[in-house]
């Protein structure tokens, strides 16, 4: 029964090859691969308006820092302006237009923090944005891992069948045969054991001479025979 033992090896380890690429190559592996590198994006992009939102905030709070100190200041010259500490008309005036440019400056430090409070919000908005598509990214990363982890064990219990059938048909075949079979498999794939059909070695890519085909007709039913022109092992 070496013959078909042999066979059944054979056929064993091209299931196994089989389950191993699939393992390693089903479409889940390639999704997953898609959605973290999104994933890492979207986190530079956070990142990216998170430092931004940082920079904002400084912004505003200096300008609204800035335009408290010069509303002071503005408050003071007013409290001068009409407390008849400054007497002359050209004092006077003076006072009124350094107030008239403090209050200016007051305005325009006003606005600029406005400006910086609606660019902060924008930011808010985005960074709301960028959260909820990472979430749902997230959602899908473990979604895919759940899935990769079920197709795993799934494949891992053919795999386990395939070793232990495997086991089984080696002890029916002889160790040196085994041996020889697997130092040739792994250049000659599902073809390393292949049947005579009567004529030619049904693996081999050369037509066997006549003389080789005469000696492995003569051969006894069941034996385990190399092609003599490219190596691999016949049953006869």
């Amino acid at each position: 029964m070496s013959d078909e033992a042999l066979l059944e090896i054979q056929r064993c380890d091209v299931e196994t090859d089989r389950l191993n690429h699939r393992r390693l190559n089903m479409d889940q592996r390639g999704a997953l691969e898609a959605a973290l590198a999104e994933r890492a994006e979207q986190q530079v992009e956070i990142d990216t308006v998170a430092a931004a939102r940082v920079e904002v905030a400084s912004r505003q709070r200096r300008f609204e820092d800035e335009a408290q100190i010069v509303s002071a200041k503005a408050d003071a010259d007013d409290s001068r302006l009409y407390s008849g500490e400054v007497q002359g008309i050209k004092d006077l005036e003076a006072l009124q237009h350094e107030i008239a440019g403090l209050r200016a400056r007051q305005g325009g430090l006003e606005d600029q923090a406005l400006e910086a409070m609606e660019e902060a919000e924008e930011l808010a908005g985005r960074v709301t944005t960028l959260e909820d598509a990472r979430v749902d990214v997230d959602t899908r990363i473990s979604t895919l891992e759940m899935e990769i982890t079920t197709a795993e064990a799934e494949i891992d219990v053919e795999i386990d069948l395939m070793s232990i059938a495997r086991a089984v048909a080696v002890e029916s075949v002889d160790p040196a045969l085994v041996e020889r079979y697997e130092r040739l498999h792994p250049g000659m794939g599902a073809a390393t054991v292949v049947r005579f059909d009567g004529s030619n070695c049904s693996g081999c890519p050369s037509v066997m001479p006549a003389m080789e085909v005469d000696r492995v007709k003569h051969e006894a039913s069941g034996s385990v025979l190399e092609c003599s022109e490219c190596g691999r092992m016949v049953l006869r």
